[in-house]
């Protein structure tokens, strides 16, 4: 949250009463609702001490189980739904999904997403529809991502032979850092079509973004005071950020289009190019105009590089500590590759046991542990509750994966677990959605599986891993860092040995 300066405490305490009318007149509004059981509420600050001490979704897992699996919750001025079973998420996502198809945008993302012009935090209605189309047509559909096969497979190939150096010479290689950067240079190079100027300070702002979008601040939790919105010091901060990142994707847009000018149709079209053409022949009522390719583009980069990260991360953290499911992974990679002395995407297809590696890491570490917040855009009843118009609504896809009444075993790291299952993350199976459901659905799914899948058979197939010194598998760290993703708090460090391909 924001500190107000010592001059500002006499402002802040001013606008209490105020406050405190608004929470009681939407309790009155509420009296004829029969609203969800949750924990009563405090003046002013609602439910906000219910999440001190503890990551928002184990604490609201932990709500849910004294209330139950639709919970709800007064933040700040905020009522706020958490959905934490299959009965309630499908009802969310699937049975009433137009009525929770939009987003809450409070002041911090409407001013870091150029007030919603992106995919991803767009408010439902036609130009939602308009780019999500472009999106899942033109930009991130199967025949694109395959296009972009090329780029993976190289970028892969570079991040073997960075590791190679510090390996040979007894480095710890930081799981961390590759992940990040084998996941920037694919996200640059297939958004871009090539490398850009300045990458690190770019993604560094990505980065700020991602800490300013999930954080609690005052203004976000009391959107309606003028006087917050106008000290906040959170809002100054996004106002810069965001400047900062359309200037550099200015710049990109610039080069992108000297580059046209000059070699014509020779330009692979890469999907800024792909943005650029529907901006230019657009002729639609409503237009692509140029500030809906940068916040596009800021989604792309944003979901392509932070999602596929995390995830790399805790596969490889996962693997490390059971060493019987990375001996058998590794088994499977190096009979089928065996000889080849480069891992290639359509090998990948023939490989199993890697597959439900994958599945069984976003069981326990989806990459947005509550999905992305939705809004009730009108009255309805779920679960013989009334969600009331306006409230923030969250799945715990979290809770749901290690919930005991649908997983057995459910903290434990079972990849088998899906080799006798149908249980798929396309969003028809309501106890697994990594990748949410619905119209709101993550568009972006194949595009980083695909990248996931290849880099993770190439770690396996050159390296041999080993953790450092005495530590023991069960010794690792498990913790996890507060965020909107769910990436681990600390980095997994590990010593890399390189596995010489045997000879087909």
């Amino acid at each position: 949250m924001d500190f107000l300066p010592p001059y500002y405490t006499l402002i802040f305490f001013s606008i209490i009463i105020l406050l405190s009318t608004f929470l009681l007149k939407h309790r009155t509004a509420s009296k004829n609702l029969r609203l969800p059981p949750g924990p009563w509420p405090l003046p002013i600050i609602g439910n906000l001490h219910c999440l001190i001490g503890s990551l928002p979704h184990r604490a609201l897992r932990d709500l849910s189980q004294q209330y139950g699996p639709l919970l709800l919750l007064q933040l700040g001025e905020i009522p706020t739904i958490i959905a934490s079973s299959i009965e309630a998420s499908r009802e969310i996502l699937t049975t009433h999904d137009v009525k929770f198809a939009s987003r809450p945008i409070g002041p911090t993302i409407r001013i870091l997403t150029a007030g919603g012009k992106g995919v991803g935090f767009s408010s439902y209605g036609e130009y939602w529809r308009h780019v999500r189309k472009i999106c899942v047509a033109e930009l991130l559909s199967n025949k694109r991502v395959q296009s972009f096969r090329p780029i993976r497979e190289e970028e892969v190939n570079n991040l073997v032979r960075n590791i190679y150096t510090p390996a040979s010479s007894g480095q710890l290689i930081n799981i961390h850092e590759v992940s990040i950067m084998v996941a920037n240079d694919i996200t640059i190079k297939t958004v871009v079509g090539s490398k850009c100027e300045d990458p690190d300070v770019f993604v560094k702002e990505l980065d700020n973004i991602m800490k300013l979008a999930s954080g609690f601040n005052l203004v976000d939790l009391y959107p309606s005071s003028w006087l917050l919105r106008l000290i906040s010091t959170r809002l100054d901060e996004a106002k810069r950020c965001h400047e900062r990142v359309y200037q550099f994707l200015d710049r990109i847009i610039g080069q992108q289009r000297e580059r046209k000018s000059t070699k014509g149709d020779g330009v692979s079209e890469d999907l800024l190019s792909v943005l650029l053409r529907i901006h230019d022949e657009d002729t639609k009522q409503i237009p692509v105009d140029i500030d809906s390719v940068k916040a596009i583009i800021g989604d792309m980069f944003a979901g392509g590089s932070e999602t596929f990260s995390t995830t790399l991360e805790w596969a490889m953290t996962e693997l490390i500590r059971n060493h019987r499911v990375m001996r058998k992974a590794q088994s499977e990679v190096r009979e089928l590759l065996r000889g080849c002395t480069t891992v290639r995407e359509s090998d990948i297809v023939k490989l199993n046991y890697l597959h439900l590696v994958i599945k069984e890491t976003l069981r326990l570490h989806p990459p947005l542990p509550l999905l992305v917040p939705r809004q009730c855009r009108e009255t309805c009843r779920i679960l013989d509750y009334d969600i009331p118009k306006g409230a923030t609504v969250l799945v715990n896809m979290w809770a749901i994966g290690r919930d005991p009444k649908y997983w057995e075993d459910p903290e434990e790291f079972k990849p088998e677990r899906f080799a006798t299952s149908n249980v798929d993350f396309r969003g028809t199976d309501f106890q697994y959605l990594p990748f949410g459901s619905g119209r709101r659905m993550c568009p972006g799914m194949s595009f980083g599986l695909a990248n996931l899948e290849l880099a993770l058979t190439t770690l396996l197939y050159h390296f041999d891993w080993k953790l450092p010194g005495d530590v023991k598998p069960e010794d690792v760290d498990m913790s996890e860092a507060p965020g909107i993703t769910l990436r681990k708090k600390s980095p997994l460090l590990l010593h890399a040995v390189r596995h010489e391909p045997d000879s087909a």
